[in-house]
């Protein structure tokens, strides 16, 4: 009788950025278990990103973000739970981190749901009484959050390798696309730049008015065509700042899906950001990057790529880290003026500042 397939299923109900930080903690998982079925379960955010990854054989969709705003969902996570409860998984894994008492219980009663021989996860707030392996409380301390994740994957069996973080998309997305990035004769040396104002929350946004500074500079400067990017509920941002720029620019925000957008940003010179998912994207498909931070720790959550690839501005403030989905006082944000992004521009592209 031949030896039963290990079922491997990996937790991470978190954003599009979480989950490509994590995509090589996943394919490690499947390096040490090349022959396994490997389920993610991930937010309806981070499926589409999911569903391309090769090394996960069956994605589904947590609707965290929908049950914030309507409770009615309740029902939509109790028929998930019901479906992945006719598996018996021989490992569960939450690579993601417990940050607070009231996300342990959370976590807790789901693996009580699951059916799974091994538990593993985070040893923090309690939850590691409830599971089998566990990584120390301070794994997600003055690290990485990719690297972390990574501790907690090779925890559960996985093999680590010499790749980074990953994003794929399907062929039809570079057919659909390729036009925007056709260059005549005139536009050789045209620099083609990203900008993206949006950001899951409020805090994370930088004065859109400071985005329009920086893009007519570089517009008129350099001749450089913008490519103004937002995700659903964005679109008013991104519409304020096209209609303070004149010419050169292209507004895709809420026109396009989210594998389309890893395409367009891997075909940028640059891209300029909030600390956000299209940040990691960039970092993802080796995209040259200014990342603006807000209340996050860059040091935990910089671009995940090499250190030639991206630059980062930030002020330091003592209220660093902050957790808060809204802030009347964004002085870690206010602080940052035009002038910096602009002179991070001026090294990702290459350019002497002073010439």
């Amino acid at each position: 009788m031949a030896n039963k397939k290990k079922s491997i299923l990996i937790i991470l109900i978190a954003g599009i950025g979480d989950l490509i930080l994590s995509s090589k903690s996943i394919r490690s998982i499947r390096n040490g278990f090349p022959d396994a079925d490997i389920h993610l379960l991930t937010s309806t955010d981070a499926a589409p990103i999911a569903q391309h990854y090769e090394y996960i054989d069956n994605v589904w969709m947590f609707p965290i973000r929908e049950f914030k705003k309507n409770k009615k969902h309740i029902f939509s996570i109790i028929k998930l739970i019901l479906n992945l409860r006719k598996i018996e998984f021989d490992s569960t894994i939450n690579l993601y981190r417990i940050g607070s008492w009231l996300g342990s219980v959370k976590m807790v009663m789901l693996f009580s749901m699951l059916k799974s021989t091994e538990k593993i996860g985070h040893d923090h707030k309690g939850f590691g009484l409830f599971i089998d392996k566990k990584s120390c409380k301070d794994t997600f301390n003055n690290k990485h959050f990719a690297d972390a994740m990574m501790d907690i994957a090779l925890l559960a069996g996985g093999k680590s390798d010499t790749k980074g973080i990953e994003i794929f998309w399907g062929e039809y997305v570079e057919k659909k696309w390729k036009f925007l990035f056709l260059k005549n004769g005139s536009e050789l040396k045209r620099s083609i730049i990203g900008i993206n104002p949006g950001g899951d929350r409020k805090n994370r946004r930088w004065d859109p008015d400071r985005f329009v500074f920086v893009a007519n500079y570089l517009i008129e400067n350099f001749n450089a065509k913008i490519i103004l990017l937002g995700g659903p509920g964005e679109e008013s941002i991104a519409y304020y700042i096209q209609s303070k720029i004149k010419n050169n620019l292209t507004n895709l925000a809420g026109k396009i899906m989210l594998s389309e957008l890893a395409y367009i940003i891997s075909q940028f010179d640059l891209l300029i950001t909030n600390d956000s998912g299209p940040m990691h994207i960039a970092a993802a498909v080796k995209t040259p990057l200014v990342a603006i931070f807000g209340p996050e720790n860059p040091v935990l959550m910089r671009p995940y790529t090499t250190s030639d690839l991206y630059r980062i501005v930030y002020k330091d403030v003592d209220c660093r880290p902050c957790q808060k989905k809204n802030c009347k006082h964004t002085v870690c944000l206010d602080l940052i003026s035009p002038e910096e992004v602009i002179e991070k521009c001026y090294e990702m592209l290459e350019l002497d500042i002073k010439g």
